[in-house]
């Protein structure tokens, strides 16, 4: 009987063993899709496999709010990793490319990697500079629909995180005939719809807001 049992234990030991083992391996997996190093020349958009335009539905409790905006744009480029750097150069949560970093007042790519309250700060700067330029489009289309689009003010903020407020004026401005798509054709349009009808009204208009902690 003893030895029965010590037997038994033995396999329950290897088997938590085993288990623990596996539990590891997937905390320590990580995406392909990302590296921690920077590959390849700084491009200006995602791959299409990249991008997933439908993490709203996994987040119901925040909703249309600007947390949930934030939450699912932030899903969409990177699923949520604060640390990821895209084999085209992209970085953070938000997929900054340089460019539109210093733009917004960050030269600091290792500080901007390792902080995800100045990640958050430069996606809100950025939006506010956005909305800034785009004022005009935004109080006069606001509500419309252009071939089956609905045109909403968090609908073109995201449009313009994806392919600039230039292309997005561009799209407004021959009614939908203009739509720009980038390097891996994905059109701007598909986020229109996908992020259409957020409040984003805490942010403002800002053509100088710049990340700062």
């Amino acid at each position: 009987m003893t030895k029965r049992f010590m037997k038994l234990s033995a396999l329950l030991a290897v088997a938590v063993i085993i288990a623990t083992a596996f539990s590891l391996e997937r905390e320590n997996y990580s995406s392909s899709i990302f590296t921690t190093d920077t590959v390849g020349d700084l491009a200006y958009v995602p791959y299409e496999y990249e991008v997933n335009l439908s993490s709203q539905d996994s987040v119901p409790f925040l909703g249309k709010s600007f947390l949930g905006f934030c939450y699912d744009l932030g899903f969409s480029e990177s699923s949520g990793n604060y640390r990821a750097v895209n084999r085209l150069g992209y970085l953070g949560k938000y997929q900054f490319g340089r460019s539109t970093l210093n733009w917004v007042g960050i030269h600091n790519t290792s500080r901007f990697l390792n902080s995800p309250l100045l990640q958050e700060k430069a996606f809100e700067a950025l939006i506010s500079k956005n909305k800034w330029v785009l004022r005009d489009y935004i109080d006069k289309f606001d509500g419309q629909s252009i071939n089956g689009v609905k045109i909403s003010e968090s609908g073109l903020l995201a449009a313009a995180h994806l392919g600039g407020s230039g292309n997005v004026k561009k799209f407004l401005d021959s009614d939908g005939d203009i739509v720009f798509r980038d390097a891996n054709n994905v059109p701007i349009t598909k986020y229109m719809k996908a992020f259409v009808d957020y409040d984003v009204s805490e942010i403002l208009p800002d053509n100088n807001a710049r990340a700062t902690l």
